[in-house]
């Protein structure tokens, strides 16, 4: 089942522009500029392959007047995201939501969760989150939600329960209520992160992340049905995907420890969610051809790359955080010229091999990629200007694989250091929708590249940037369904595979063989009898020759610099900061 959609190219100029109310003047001509109707048509086939938004709820948007972000507020505001009418520019045009914890929890971030069955008071209720399924399911927009399971917090029943046994005197060992978390009598502390229960002598439990934040015991067979009904309460209200919090950490005290106990866990966990996934979807009558598994499953395995890719095994999606921005030779360090950390056309080869040994692992392995997180600082406090910004945009979203924007990237938004500070409330700029910061929060809110408001009629805006990027996933579905290889310019300035080089010249020849290399990336990715070939540059303009891609043609074009791209034949030139699509020329 597949659905055509609608989309405009629109190619970024470089103008020294001002804002006014309801336009923009742009250079000496005052030029007016509205978002164009969309006139290219739209691929979008209807599986797990999505372009998500990462959204904390509490500082998004505010719909009950409270200063704090809720449900309500993301509702009235989804058509930012996706407005579902095909033939518009104004939104951003996602189709996936991952939403930051939403369960009743006691502390700003949720990720302590004290009742897994509803939604927390300060976000709103399970009738607004109906509501949110509704509107998102008119525009196609798929929901998935933060779930935390290795850890609740304090205040949830089970461990309330496990407090009271272990203030009787209750044996750990037999103890229904301690066998649920991780409980130890002993007569000191033991070694790792475990916290004395109030009014014991020598009982203890074990809290990974913070004393707020028991550990689950995960190989307890009640948990395990407890865990089985709270993923048919949500799959069956609506929610389409997990995305699963600290998942090294299922058993040990380190993401390298209990390897196998972690990985038998989440293969037993994502094995489930498909077997309820799939008898929702016949149920509900969104059943596809499109799609192999019916829960697709994320996990933050913030790990060495060998970890990492072991969680494929698991049969679920990983973060590629070897690749993510506060990687040091990742997507960002290659768009910020960085030449001495990052090498574009190191990152591609990389990124080709890491997908296939993910496959290795699981043929039909989806890549997760992002920028940033919630864990991390803001890029725009890494980058100093726009352009950069773009860039790494561009290079992440245009590989394989799903592609995640956490909220206010796509305006550069700011927020550094602490947690809280990487989680303040969203710019919109024409009115107060989340205005109060998280607790902790330091940072004076200072952001230097305009709000929502001030982003959306300016054609030269990271906002605008943001639409086009994604509207190109939507309309060629082979960039995040492709498979991908990479490719490196050769010593006589034409392309060639970077696994033939390698091979050939060792593993650094890629650096040292052209030195475009350290600013060009150029990739294909083929799909379904579709084939597409993308060349990024970073660096000053070049010209390369495309050899047996001489009968593509250039089909889309992202430009953070303007500039402009030329292909004469078999030669092809990149001006800095732009993006080449090309697919053969059809006869």
């Amino acid at each position: 089942m597949k659905f055509k959609k609608i989309l405009a190219s629109v190619t970024a100029v470089a103008l020294s522009c001002t804002f006014g109310a309801g336009a923009i003047a742009c250079g000496d001509d005052k030029e007016t500029w509205t978002p164009p109707k969309n006139t290219d048509a739209y691929n979008i086939p209807q599986d797990y392959y999505r372009t998500y938004y990462e959204v904390f709820v509490r500082s998004f948007a505010d719909g009950n007047g409270d200063g704090i972000g809720d449900l309500q507020g993301l509702i009235d505001n989804l058509d930012y995201l996706n407005d579902g009418d095909d033939s518009t520019m104004t939104d951003l045009g996602i189709n996936g939501i991952w939403m930051m914890p939403i369960n009743a929890s006691p502390s700003y971030h949720k990720y302590d969760v004290s009742d897994y069955y509803s939604i927390d008071k300060e976000y709103g209720t399970l009738e607004d989150f109906d509501k949110l399924v509704e509107e998102c399911n008119k525009r196609d927009i798929w929901l998935q939600m933060d779930l935390v399971l290795n850890h609740t917090s304090t205040k949830h029943q089970w461990f309330l329960d496990a407090v009271a046994s272990a203030q009787n005197g209750n044996d750990p060992a037999t103890d229904v209520s301690m066998s649920r978390y991780s409980f130890v009598q002993a007569s000191s502390k033991p070694q790792g992160n475990w916290y004395k229960v109030n009014r014991t002598d020598d009982y203890w439990y074990l809290g990974n992340f913070s004393s707020e934040m028991p550990d689950v015991n995960l190989a307890n067979n009640e948990v395990r049905e407890e865990i089985k009904h709270i993923v048919d309460f949500w799959l069956e209200r609506g929610v389409k995907s997990f995305r699963l919090d600290a998942v090294p950490y299922a058993f040990g005290n380190s993401a390298s420890d209990a390897g196998s106990q972690n990985i038998e866990f989440w293969t037993w966990f994502n094995d489930y969610c498909n077997l309820k996934g799939a008898q929702v979807a016949e149920s509900q009558g969104w059943a596809s051809d499109d799609i192999q598994r019916y829960c697709y499953n994320v996990g933050e395995v913030w790990a060495s790359e060998s970890i990492y890719l072991d969680y494929f095994k698991t049969g679920m999606s990983n973060f590629s955080y070897s690749y993510n921005g506060a990687d040091t030779s990742g997507f960002a360090q290659v768009a910020n010229a960085q030449v001495t950390r990052s090498i574009a056309a190191n990152l591609v080869d990389n990124f080709a091999i890491t997908k296939s040994q993910a496959e290795a692992k699981d043929p039909a392995a989806i890549m997760s990629n992002f920028l940033t997180n919630h864990d991390n600082d803001r890029l725009s406090a890494m980058f100093g200007s726009v352009a950069k910004l773009k860039n790494a945009a561009s290079l992440y979203m245009l590989m394989p694989g799903n592609c995640y924007i956490y909220y206010g990237d796509e305006i550069g938004a700011k927020g550094t250091g602490t947690d809280p500070d990487r989680r303040l409330p969203f710019n919109w700029g024409d009115k107060s929708k989340a205005t109060t910061n998280p607790p902790g929060a330091v940072y004076d809110g200072a952001q230097d590249y305009g709000t929502v408001a001030s982003q959306t009629n300016d054609k030269n805006s990271i906002l605008t940037y943001y639409r086009e990027t994604v509207k190109l996933r939507n309309r060629f579905p082979e960039i995040a369904r492709g498979d991908m290889t990479a490719y490196v310019i050769d010593s006589t300035g034409a392309l060639a595979l970077s696994e033939t080089i390698r091979e050939t010249l060792g593993n650094n020849s890629i650096t040292t063989v052209n030195k475009a290399n350290r600013r060009v990336a150029a990739y294909t990715l083929s799909w379904n009898g579709e084939m597409m070939m993308i060349v990024h540059n970073f660096g000053d303009q070049f010209t390369v020759n495309l050899g047996g891609f001489g009968d593509y043609e250039v089909v889309a074009e992202l430009k953070a610099n303007g500039g402009n791209i030329v292909k004469n034949g078999a030669s092809l030139t990149v001006p800095n900061g732009a993006v080449a699509l090309l697919k053969p020329i059809k006869a």
